[in-house]
């Protein structure tokens, strides 16, 4: 009995690099932490409008940040799982760029604010993260040096992680003082 259909050989079919699938994994669980953080605050859309601050387009602006951010996120996270790097990588340097647009109204209405701990965060937000981010698409779209596309498009979503952590251990740290010295 002569088959019609003939399997491949596994020479012949293209393997994904080993070396990537460090990168795929990490783009799939920056992509997670995103969407996980932007679908958090789809909410505020169906709720009272008056939540969202900013009137006219700072008001749009934000918006559209809210609309577009899970969006964003769950592209870079399909992207990332079905092996298309460069695109996972344009998508999470768009969130950032969607991020920075989103801080720009309160910028231009209270300018910059070198108060606190937003002395190093707001100048990063502002300036260096955008910075980054076009960096990681222009790298993204030749193809060229993926691992530091990735980098670059990351270091905004493992900053808020690692705030995140230590916000989250200072309370135990607290929580912990509290229970041996007593309030």
């Amino acid at each position: 009995m002569n088959s019609a259909i003939t399997l491949p050989d596994a020479a012949s079919v293209p393997a994904r690099p080993l070396r990537l699938l460090g990168l795929y994994l990490f783009l799939i669980i920056i992509a997670a932490i995103e969407a996980f953080e932007g679908l958090s605050h789809w909410p505020m859309l169906f709720g009272d409008m008056s939540e969202v601050p900013g009137p006219g387009i700072g008001g749009a602006i934000i918006k559209a940040y809210v609309v577009s951010h899970p969006l964003l996120a769950l592209a870079a996270l399909a992207f990332a799982t079905v092996g298309r790097l460069h695109y996972a990588v344009i998508a999470l340097g768009a969130l950032v760029l969607m991020n920075w647009l989103n801080y720009m109204p309160s910028v231009v209405r209270h300018g910059f604010d070198f108060s606190g701990i937003a002395a190093l965060q707001t100048p990063a937000q502002v300036v260096a993260f955008p910075l980054m981010a076009a960096c990681a698409i222009a790298l993204a779209a030749r193809g060229e040096r993926l691992g530091l596309a990735t980098l670059l498009a990351s270091i905004p979503t493992l900053i808020d992680v690692l705030t995140v952590i230590v916000n989250v251990l200072g309370v135990i740290v607290f929580a912990i003082g509290i229970m041996i010295y007593g309030f």
